[in-house]
Order: structure tokens, then sequence, then C-alpha cells
């Protein structure tokens, strides 16, 4: 396999350490790379959980000392508060779609819309920012049970336990009321958390 030297242009081999044409360091322009990767593709902080803050001595977010502080225990929503953030999000989700059975004549669209679109609502928000605009209101977050942002497949598999859980006469939402964590039926199934995030706003 070849590469190509980022100074002259011309093809070297993959061992290579320096351009036999322009004498180019390639191992210290990988270097430099890489440590410019590590800046800006870094772990979430892990005391508010948003962003990924590049390698700096505080998070920009909550002030967090990444280098002499250790992260608090996760403040886990109250069910109050997770219910109220729920209603917004259930207005959110639900005007469009009554907007669309109201304008849109078509019911395969209707239909389509439906399932689609709190679908997207909701996976978009908690793998982007951890939180749909009803739980930032509230400043709750969804992480996993250890902290970290929620991935795509963890977002997914967490609405498909929306649907369990309503399906069910809503008894995995219930389920919350029975655990330290306040953890519902879809929390159990994503590996999922809804935290108290101390993001300073």
């Amino acid at each position: 396999m070849s590469v190509i030297c980022s100074k002259c242009g011309c093809t070297l081999g993959t061992l290579d350490q320096f351009c036999g044409t322009c004498s180019a360091d390639l191992e210290e322009k990988a270097k430099a790379a890489m440590a410019f990767a590590v800046r800006i593709i870094a772990k979430p902080c892990p005391e508010c959980h948003y962003g990924a803050p590049p390698a700096a001595a505080q998070c920009r977010a909550c002030g967090f000392d990444f280098a002499h502080s250790e992260p608090r225990p996760l403040v886990y929503a109250s069910w109050p508060t997770r219910l109220a953030a729920a209603l917004i999000d259930f207005v959110l989700v639900g005007l469009p779609v009554l907007a669309m059975v109201l304008v849109v004549g078509r019911p395969a669209v209707i239909v389509w819309f439906a399932v689609m679109f709190p679908l997207l609502y909701c996976l978009g928000f908690w793998t982007l920012d951890g939180a749909t605009p009803g739980k930032a209101a509230f400043g709750l977050r969804v992480v996993t049970s250890t902290g970290e942002p929620v991935f795509p497949i963890q977002g997914f598999i967490r609405y498909t336990g929306y649907l369990v859980s309503a399906l069910a006469f809503f008894i995995g939402f219930l389920m919350a009321f029975g655990n330290r964590e306040r953890r519902g039926f879809h929390d159990f199934w994503a590996g999922t958390v809804v935290i108290k995030s101390r993001r300073i706003r």
C-alpha cells in the first residue's frame, strides 16, 4: 500500500519515514496529525457529559478541571421532571403530525410521517445533544448507564422500548417509580439513564 507525501505529492511506500524527493519527515507529520486529532476528537466531559471538549485544562460547558478533579456521581432525574419533559416533547411531536392530518389528504403519507417523525425526533436529539427539547428545558440528558453519550443504535433500541412500554399499557414507563435510578423499561432495554446535567447555561 502506498501513501502520498503531503509536501510534494509524490508516491511513497507505507514504511517510508522520509520522502526521497523533498526529504520531508513523514513520521513527525504523522505525529502532528495524530496530536491534532486527539485535541479535536476527545471524550465528552465526565462531569456534564456535553460536547467533545478539546484537550484543555477545563471544560468550556461546566468548568470541570480535567487534570485535578474526579467526576461526581450521576444525579438521576426525578419522575415529575421527566413527566413534564415528556409532555413538552409530546406536544412538539404531536403538532406536526396533527398538521399533516389536517393538510395532507393522503393516508399513506400521513402514516409514514407519523411513524418516521417521532423516531427521527428522538433519535436525532438523543445522539446529537443527549436531550430532546423537552428534556433540555429541564436540564435533563440521556446518557448510558456509565455516563457516556448515547450512540445511534442505543437510541434506536431505546425508542423501540418506548413502543413496547406503550403497547404494554404503559407499564414500562411506570417502572421508573420502582428503582433508585428511575429507569423505565426503555432505559433498561437500551442501557441508558436520564440524568440532571450540570452544564452552565
